[in-house]
C-alpha cells in the first residue's frame, strides 16, 4: 500500500464505519469537495440541504473537525482523473 494510503483509508473507514450506504456518502464527499472548489466554505457547505439529507450530524461534525480527510479524498479524486481511472471510455483490464 503506498505511503499515506493506510492513513487515508483509516480516516475514510472511521468516517463511514458501520454504514451500509458508503457509495452514497462518497458521492456527498465528492459534492462537498466540488462546492469547496467553487469557493464554498466547508462549514457552510456541510449545512446545505443535500449534505444534511445524506449525512448524519455526527458525520458532518467529523468532516468539519477533520479537514485532512477531505484533502485526502480530493487528492485521491485528482489521482483518479489524472490516471484515466474514471474515464468512461476506458475498458476494464
Amino acid at each position: 500500500m503506498p505511503e499515506g494510503e493506510a492513513e487515508r483509508r483509516s480516516s475514510w473507514d472511521r468516517l463511514f464505519a458501520n454504514s451500509g450506504e458508503s457509495e452514497n456518502e462518497r458521492r456527498v464527499l465528492e459534492y462537498i469537495i466540488h462546492r469547496m472548489n467553487e469557493d464554498g466554505h466547508l462549514r457552510d457547505v456541510v449545512q446545505e440541504e443535500y449534505v444534511r439529507r445524506n449525512l448524519t450530524e455526527s458525520q458532518r461534525q467529523d468532516i468539519v473537525s477533520n479537514p485532512r480527510l477531505l484533502e485526502a479524498v480530493r487528492e485521491r479524486m485528482q489521482e483518479a482523473f489524472r490516471s484515466g481511472e474514471l474515464d468512461p471510455n476506458r475498458r476494464p483490464e
